[in-house]
């Protein structure tokens, strides 16, 4: 479901910082590129949005897409064909880095400071939410980050320590507690349109935060079961809401260019030919009848699979022979901003960066009650992250009815819990393809579900899964704080199921 709501001056307001910060004067992350000191409110937030969607929109994006086995490498081009096998260096996520520290996560400090000084509270509440689920994207793809002393470089602070991630864990709950207190419903200086994801409506902010805090504490589940369920059972007990059906929260785009969804514009300034879909996820898609196939994927235009599905096995494009055709093989949809259609000549202009989806809610909530840490029916909530999806697409109730009554989807009520989590994980996966990929691949690392991933076929670590991103060069050099540098396959602090690692 394309949702066209038009802030064009803001997302070109974003564009703008996007650009601004990529310049090398931005290297140390504790400087704010956008220097908004005199700027009120209503101007950064939206700004802040908008900076955090590129940047999930588009590199981590593709970053998910590749090790989340939704997409891999095309034959016929080579701009990520290290990534999908594997060979990353420090450089790859450099600017990625600067880019989230030295953007939003200083816009939303900033926020917090000035919504606190001139009594715009819900303001700081949102702006500490969302600093919350920007840290949790880094410390979840790179492990310890600086934290508790990063954004003070107003304070002298440089050279900021790297906390640990349990220690971090920690921190995201206390600041998503801390935005929410700061909420409030008949705020009269409350946000309006100047907020992407909910236009001022407090009560699905506080949705919104509650469904955040659901997940931080779930991906903990596996290494700190005790505080996973100690923190759920009491955001139950204390009737806590979650995201519902139509309450997705997504940054918009429209067709305009220069507010053209972060991943369309990428294909459109390299080429279509870069990402094709991975074997993983079609045959899924297809040996399941799941009509979001058509959604998720375009069809072939060449032979010899003109008007079909085909993807390529993971990895495995480079040692593809003879006279190959990218249009021979799927691409991502438009719906998810692909490129350009015959049937849909503005591709995925304006297709949505999605942060939190109502799907997303529903699964979590059925993993928290399949644990017996939440309350309620798991299967109800199971079943609900499915429609939920099919209905953000528009599909029908036909179609949602006939996937839930094949026998491979239903839920297994009668079977362990471990074994209800790797269903519902499964399709958690299934229908974030395209559009939340980043957490997708998190999830896959937390749960080792889906289980039918494969070794990339041209991985350059043996038969191991990526399992983070390495430091980037710029901190690197210039903190002395920064931890001994990584390898590709070091875990983080709560992956105990990765499969095939060290």
């Amino acid at each position: 479901m394309k949702r066209k709501y038009v802030y064009s001056s803001l997302i070109i307001l974003a564009a703008v910082v996007l650009v601004a910060s990529c310049k090398k004067d931005y290297l140390d992350i504790n400087t704010d590129p956008n220097n908004p000191t005199s700027a009120t409110v209503d101007l950064v937030l939206p700004t802040a949005l908008g900076y955090s969607a590129y940047n999930l929109g588009n590199p981590y994006q593709i970053l998910g897409g590749l090790w989340g086995q939704y997409w891999t490498q095309g034959p016929t081009a080579s701009q990520y064909k290290a990534l999908d096998q594997y060979s990353i260096t420090s450089s790859n996520y450099d600017r990625q880095w600067i880019n989230v520290y030295a953007g939003p996560l200083n816009d939303f400090r900033y926020i917090v400071e000035q919504g606190l000084a001139t009594n715009k509270k819900s303001y700081a509440g949102i702006a500490k939410i969302m600093q919350a689920y920007m840290f949790q994207v880094m410390t979840d793809i790179q492990g310890d980050i600086p934290f508790t002393e990063a954004l003070n470089a107003q304070g002298g602070n440089t050279k900021p320590v790297f906390d640990s991630q349990d220690k971090i864990y920690d921190g995201l709950i206390t600041l998503v507690d801390d935005g929410l207190s700061l909420l409030d419903d008949n705020d009269p200086a409350a946000p309006g349109n100047d907020d992407f994801f909910y236009h001022g409506d407090i009560s699905e902010w506080r949705k919104f935060g509650n469904t955040l805090k659901l997940k931080i504490y779930l991906r903990e589940a596996y290494v700190r079961p005790d505080v996973s369920e100690a923190g759920i059972k009491a955001m139950y007990a204390a009737g806590d809401e979650f995201l519902g059906v139509g309450e997705d929260a997504f940054v918009p785009f429209i067709t305009q260019q220069f507010n053209q969804n972060p991943l369309f514009a990428t294909f459109q300034a390299l080429t279509t030919s870069n990402l094709i879909a991975s074997n993983t996820a079609l045959n899924f898609f297809r040996n399941n009848n799941d009509p979001r196939i058509d959604i998720f994927y375009s069809r072939a235009t060449a032979a010899p699979n003109a008007g079909n599905h085909a993807g390529i096995d993971q990895g495995n494009g480079a040692n593809l022979g003879g006279n190959q055709n990218a249009n021979s093989y799927s691409k991502p949809g438009p719906a998810i901003g692909g490129p350009i259609t015959a049937d849909d000549p503005n591709g995925g202009a304006d297709a949505p960066v999605i942060f939190l989806s109502a799907a997303e809610s529903y699964f979590l909530q059925a993993e928290a009650i399949a644990r017996g840490w939440g309350t309620g029916d798991a299967k109800e909530m199971y079943e609900n992250g499915i429609a939920s999806s099919f209905i953000f697409w528009n599909l029908s109730d036909a179609d949602i009815n006939d996937y839930l009554g094949q026998a491979a989807i239903q839920f297994p009520a009668a079977g362990s819990a471990e074994q209800q989590v790797k269903a519902i994980i499964t399709q958690k996966w299934a229908s974030m393809c395209g559009t939340e990929n980043i957490e997708a691949w998190t999830e896959w690392r937390r749960t080792g579900y889906p289980d039918f991933f494969v070794i990339s076929k041209t991985s350059s670590i043996g038969a191991k899964f990526p399992t983070r991103i390495l430091y980037p060069d710029s901190e690197v050099t210039s903190n002395p704080n920064t931890p001994p540098q990584k390898t590709v396959s070091d875990k983080v602090w709560w992956d105990v199921n990765t499969t095939g690692q060290n």
